[in-house]
């Protein structure tokens, strides 16, 4: 019985050993043709893995290099390449087409045993639609035309498009091709504008898809533009973003009647390190408005401004754009019952570290930062950097505040605080020369002034 059942398995090893399994490199190659509004028409040799997409891609990608890169799936030795030679019926001052955009991707024909099949291409780009992207056989004649009818879509849809218009189609189609409705969308709503035979004189259709769900088999005609109306309710979705010494910052959505102690609240309130006193409040979209004014003042010369037009240049250029009035001691003094203003889509606020530092910078022998004292004045913090430089213009030192941005005359009853910037000019470098011609221009204009007012007197 042990040698029957031994001589069984050596027969049925022999059989499997004699059965020869196909390789991945004895895959033979099909040839299909292709033509029509194409760049590189021709007969290409390709795998019977291969689909009508996978030949549209290898038909764009005849560059050397490009095919280099381009492999069948699970084959080694085959590789896709054109049988015939590559063909330019454009002449060399000639601009080339759009095939890209301009190829009839819904209406490909695939010519096959003498019968003629089409298939809508768009679908399995858009949609993953395999039915719509078939295994190509060898002897196939793939053809592709020129759009020839368009149908538009615009408005709150995910990919507003000019896509190919094919007889038959249905409202549903174009807005599955199109990706659906965004989130903002109002179907209630939707306008199709139809063109009458003469193509200037049109009419306007309200189509309620949330009423009537059975309208999307609305049967559409070529040069049909839809329009999916937006909520402009829906679409506003206000978000405000905090930064800093903030126990939980990110983004935070508000609504019309947020104000800034409730987010600061639900972000978890300031952390110990933060400083609640400097606290920074604006608004981005504000910030990123450009100021055509204040941009017009930028390419002209200062002797080309008014006094006043300086000013306002200045000011605007120390102070940041945007940025809301806010009395931050009294907003948390009063647990958000006073100096609580009421929050804007595009809000920032940072709340930066607690650093009891005032800086000093310009003509003092060690610039930097130093430790704020309460009740210290201007000459505590100049010596503490160690005094005025030798360069220092003299009575022109600024105290620049940390909240606003302003520029402040150091004075005996003028306080400092942290985040103060006390500022300290150099001399201006003048050439002896100008200041002589300068003088004796002064001199002989006085002098003239002088001459004619006693010519006046005398007579």
């Amino acid at each position: 019985m042990k040698t029957k059942l031994l001589l069984l398995l050596i027969l049925c090893a022999s059989c499997l050993m004699a059965i020869e399994i196909p390789t991945t490199e004895s895959v033979i190659p099909i040839s299909v043709s292709l033509t029509g509004f194409v760049e590189n028409p021709g007969v290409y040799q390709l795998s019977p893995l291969n689909r009508l997409s996978d030949l549209l891609q290898m038909e764009q990608m005849m560059s050397l290099e490009a095919m280099q890169k381009l492999r069948l799936p699970e084959t080694k030795d085959l590789e896709p390449k054109l049988l015939t030679p590559k063909i330019s019926l454009a002449k060399e001052d000639e601009p080339k087409p759009d095939y890209k955009k301009m190829q009839a991707l819904r209406s490909v024909q695939l010519i096959r045993n003498g019968q003629v099949l089409s298939y809508d291409l768009l679908r399995f780009y858009r949609l993953g639609d395999t039915d719509s992207n078939p295994y190509l056989k060898d002897g196939d004649v793939v053809v592709i035309q020129a759009i020839k009818s368009f149908v538009h879509i615009t408005g709150a849809i995910n990919l507003p498009a000019e896509m190919e218009y094919v007889a038959g189609d249905k409202l549903g189609n174009i807005l599955s091709l199109a990706k659906g409705f965004c989130f903002d969308a109002d179907p209630a709503r939707i306008q199709l504008y139809r063109y009458a035979a003469n193509r200037i004189d049109f009419e306007v259709i309200t189509l309620n898809l949330k009423q009537d769900a059975s309208l999307e088999n609305y049967a559409l005609q070529a040069d049909d533009r839809i329009n999916v109306p937006g909520d402009s309710e829906i679409r506003t979705r206000k978000r405000i973003k905090i930064s800093g010494q903030i126990k939980n910052p990110g983004e935070y959505v508000i609504d019309t009647n947020t104000t800034l102690y409730d987010v600061l609240m639900q972000a978890g309130g300031i952390t110990k390190r933060g400083d609640a006193k400097s606290m920074v409040y604006y608004n981005d979209n504000l910030n990123a408005e450009t100021d055509n004014y204040l941009e017009m003042l930028m390419q002209r010369t200062m002797s080309d401004m008014t006094p006043l037009e300086y000013s306002y240049l200045r000011t605007n250029l120390m102070q940041l754009k945007g940025k809301y009035s806010l009395d931050a001691q009294k907003l948390f003094a009063t647990n958000g019952q006073e100096a609580n203003p009421v929050l804007h889509d595009g809000d920032r606020i940072f709340v930066p570290e607690l650093m009891n530092m005032v800086w000093v910078s310009g003509q003092v022998r060690h610039p930097g930062l130093v430790a704020w004292v309460e009740g210290k004045n201007w000459d505590y913090y100049i010596a503490a950097a160690g005094g005025y430089a030798n360069n220092r213009k003299v009575g022109k030192g600024r105290l620049i505040r940390g909240q606003s941005g302003n520029w402040v005359t150091p004075q005996k009853s003028v306080s400092i605080v942290p985040g103060d910037v006390v500022f300290v000019p150099s001399q201006t470098d003048r050439s002896l020369w100008t200041d002589v011609k300068d003088i004796v221009t002064l001199t002989s204009s006085m002098i003239t002034i002088i001459i004619g007012l006693r010519a006046l007197t005398t007579k």
